[in-house]
């Protein structure tokens, strides 16, 4: 129920109800950080607090009752229609409103104790299309808009507009704000604080790739890893490649722009030359490398580095390529349904024996195009080479050579070079000569 309600209310900051018996009372509030309730009270004993609850539950101050007024709806012929986002620039001070395109977010997450991911489709006064993205953020994590104000004007990364934290400023930007102090252990909760950040508005995400044709995937995967490897230039590493993360830059969008990657929730400050990064498992599972999932846990295992990611990239493409109906869905699916699994040792096991199997031509579904076979082929000898490569310098994880790993990092340039040129070489010239749509049914080969 009320998981329901934040689904309904997106802008929802907390709910709070009661839960009554014949004797006591207890009130119950949640919000992003979980759930806390009261002491059962016997309200017959104290009438008053019956009374002041029923009350204060009961107020028409919408802040009062946990809403966000910063986010509001018209009103049309009874209905509720498209309204404004406002967002507070800590820095200036300015208030800035952009008007809703619908009046529902197209993203929002149904997960109650989480971050709460909203993401608006807006516009700015002059009309350009832009993306409001809000997310409770945990206090020792790295706000998104810290990496994206680090990053604009870097080609092909999401671009910043503008930003709101909610540290900063306001009664409820912070949880501890709305939750009393804890006083024993067993009330610690993990303080987290809203951060509104609003970004350019690109294509669609790879998710949609059965309306593009072969070359426009290829272009867009290429342009993505290009960007990956200027955003790990500028010491930041994305750490949560996926389909969702990459998307196409729209139409007739130029070289360099083809693909765009986005949401650094989960960015790290990284150097990979001057020293590993944290001991983390991020990412979204079916594109986590074979590496991190199968050491989790061990201590003295590398971080997650950009060699993870570029995996993470190769197994966005196996899933697109698997995905399209074909002659053998059955096993295909099985693979992938291993892959994501919950077991971190299953997924890391079965996609270590994917990446040490000799994959050919033929093994790729027919749907596609030789061409585009061939290159996922050598995408595959690539990134397992490099895999086999790291694997031997960590042994079995009890001593490892740092020396060693850098030397192996030392190749970034080297390995973004044969990945690129893998995807180029791929590319139709001139681009208007192969029009290989991706088939979206049996019926369509």
């Amino acid at each position: 129920y009320t998981r329901e309600i934040f689904l309904q209310q997106p802008n929802r900051i907390f709910v709070r109800t009661l839960i009554v018996t014949e004797k006591h009372i207890r009130l119950i509030q949640f919000d992003r950080a979980g759930a806390l309730y009261s002491p059962l009270i016997n309200y017959h004993a104290n009438p008053d607090i019956l009374i002041r609850l029923i009350a204060g539950l009961s107020s028409t101050t919408e802040e009062e009752l946990g809403l966000d007024t910063s986010v509001w709806w018209e009103t049309i012929d009874g209905r509720k229609a498209p309204g404004y986002i406002m967002v507070y620039h800590p820095v200036t001070k300015e208030r800035t409103f952009y008007r809703m395109r619908s009046a529902d977010p197209f993203l929002a997450r149904d997960d109650l104790c989480e971050r709460g991911t909203r993401m608006w489709d807006v516009k700015d006064d002059e009309g350009a299309q832009l993306l409001v993205k809000d997310a409770w953020i945990e206090e020792w994590k790295t706000p998104e808009y810290v990496h994206l104000s680090k990053v604009v004007g870097v080609e092909g990364v999401q671009q910043l507009v503008i930003y709101e934290d909610g540290t900063s400023h306001g009664m409820y930007g912070e949880i501890k704000n709305f939750r009393p102090e804890c006083t024993s252990p067993k009330q610690w909760f993990q303080n987290k604080s809203f951060q509104r950040v609003v970004t350019v508005r690109y294509g669609e995400p790879m998710d949609s790739y059965k309306s593009k044709t072969e070359a426009e995937i290829i272009a867009a995967f290429h342009d993505a890893i290009a960007a990956h490897e200027r955003l790990l230039d500028s010491g930041i590493l994305h750490c949560d490649i996926s389909l969702g993360n990459i998307l196409f830059g729209g139409e007739n969008a130029p070289e360099g722009l083809r693909g765009i990657l986005i949401d650094l929730d989960y960015a790290v400050r990284h150097q990979y030359y001057t020293s590993p990064t944290p001991d983390f498992t991020a990412g979204t599972r079916y594109c986590q490398s074979q590496l991190l999932l199968r050491s989790h846990g061990i201590c003295g295992r590398p971080g997650h580095d950009y060699l993870d990611d570029l995996e993470s990239f190769f197994w966005a493409l196996i899933h697109l390529v698997y995905r399209v109906p074909h002659n053998n869905c059955a096993a295909a699916n099985k693979l992938m349904e291993d892959w994501r699994s919950d077991d971190m040792q299953v997924s890391g096991g079965m996609k270590k024996a994917f990446l040490d199997e000799c994959l050919k031509v033929d093994h790729i579904p027919g749907v596609w195009s030789r061409n585009f076979a061939r290159m996922v082929v050598e995408l595959h000898r690539f990134i397992g080479d490099v895999v086999r490569e790291k694997e031997a310098i960590m042994g079995d994880l009890t001593c490892w050579s740092f020396a060693n790993m850098r030397r192996l990092q030392s190749m970034k340039n080297l390995h973004y070079y044969f990945v690129l040129s893998i995807f180029k070489d791929a590319l139709p010239t001139p681009p208007e000569h192969w029009r290989h749509m991706v088939p979206t049914s049996r019926q369509s080969m």
